[in-house]
């Protein structure tokens, strides 16, 4: 028994052709969707609460400090706190979400969340580029102080602003 060579590969090709047009062409999807409603309201039930009247609530603040070369810079309760207005316990992350030109100017950031006698949250940042978030939890209908400390660099550039913009993700609403 002969087999011809060249008629066997050309059926070969043939067949491994008609395979994958076949397999391309059976290919089916389908189309899902959903539809989203956003109501808006004013405030999450944790957001931040501006110290000067205890009782407004923000959904994000700016803190402005000097800080100086090879010292470290303490505020025990800066110019806002977080507030959950909610009856229950919510869960809340917070992160060093970005920065900006000049970040070389410090070594380090630590961020405390507080009231007196409990400590949620602590962290300290000496690596600027870390956005991972850090947990902790709010009580029902609590006010809670920030307490930041920010470390520079012995060489800080003089009249540089650095910024830092921190993130706190909540549970909704």
């Amino acid at each position: 028994m002969k087999i011809n060579f060249r008629k066997s590969l050309k059926l070969t090709v043939l067949l491994i052709s008609s395979l994958l047009i076949g397999t391309a062409s059976a290919v089916a999807y389908v189309t899902l969707s959903w539809t989203t409603t956003a109501t808006v309201v004013a405030n999450p039930s944790v957001c931040f609460v501006n110290w000067s009247t205890g009782t407004t609530k923000e959904n994000t603040f700016a803190y402005t400090v000097n800080v100086f070369p090879s010292i470290k810079t303490v505020d025990e309760n800066i110019t806002y706190g977080i507030w959950n207005s909610n009856a229950s316990s919510r869960s809340c992350h917070l992160r060093l979400a970005s920065t900006t030109t000049n970040n070389t100017d410090i070594t380090a950031i630590n961020a405390t969340i507080y009231i007196t006698g409990t400590t949620v949250l602590t962290h300290r940042w000496t690596t600027l580029t870390d956005t991972t978030y850090y947990d902790f939890t709010a009580a029902g209908s609590t006010k809670y102080a920030i307490w930041i400390e920010i470390e520079c660099a012995s060489g800080a550039g003089v009249g540089h602003t650095p910024q830092f913009t921190f993130e706190m993700k909540v549970e909704n609403p």
